[in-house]
């Protein structure tokens, strides 16, 4: 073989060298590019995933916080009387004074029926200006705008008669219900009772009437003095 065709043969295999190395290296490089991008892919979407999380945490907070924020803002705008939120369970006097005149007729009553006091004594105390009618109202249940209550009137000695009516359960409309009842002396009537920021009012009104009673529930009362269970 010619010295020029020898030449001419090593060029063309270093040519063809050339472009084989040059395509394995290309290729190397492509699937180190998709090894890479396959690995940062999962990287991507689980920082997408937890961005979506975050932000569904957030909403839901904003949301959470949108709602309680609206509440209170009712309650403000109503002028803070969110009666779900007062509780009224307990014992209820028409005034402070009115409850510790009740509470020392008690105590009187107490000593004389233990022999601490003479009869005399005790009807002697009792010219005092304690001597009144005993207003009481007992809430034993409100929840959800339904109220449970019982009531009584005690004339002043020495009859200390009683007039109650028991357990009246009533639904309330926009703080206000009805109802009818029967008293313990067998007089029948109508109820309304209103709740209100600090006291409660009762309104009861006979529409039949025992001639057998000798005392009665019958009057408009407003309970002002709160007292616990």
């Amino acid at each position: 073989m010619k010295k020029s065709n020898i030449i001419g043969f090593i060029v063309i295999v270093l040519i063809i060298g050339a472009i084989v190395g040059f395509a394995i290296y290309d290729k190397k490089d492509n699937n180190a590019e998709n090894q890479n991008m396959e690995y940062i892919g999962p990287e991507n979407t689980e920082e997408s995933t937890n961005g979506t999380i975050e932000n569904e945490v957030d909403l839901n907070s904003i949301t959470s916080n949108s709602i309680n924020s609206g509440i209170m803002s009712n309650s403000v705008i109503n002028g803070a009387i969110d009666q779900n939120a007062v509780n009224y369970k307990g014992h209820w006097y028409i005034s402070q004074e009115a409850y510790w005149n009740a509470e020392k007729i008690d105590e009187l009553m107490d000593k004389r029926e233990d022999n601490l006091i003479s009869n005399e004594e005790y009807e002697a105390q009792l010219k005092s200006d304690i001597n009144t009618n005993v207003v009481e109202l007992d809430v034993e249940n409100y929840l959800q705008n339904r109220i449970t209550f019982s009531f009584e009137l005690t004339s002043p000695a020495p009859t200390r008669r009683e007039a109650k009516i028991d357990d009246i359960t009533v639904e309330l409309n926009n703080n206000v219900g009805t109802f009818t009842y029967t008293d313990n002396w067998g007089t029948s009537g109508n109820g309304k009772i209103t709740l209100k920021e600090n006291s409660i009012e009762l309104k009861l009104e006979t529409t039949r009437a025992n001639q057998g009673a000798l005392w009665g529930v019958e009057g408009v009362y407003t309970f002002s003095y709160q007292t616990a269970d």
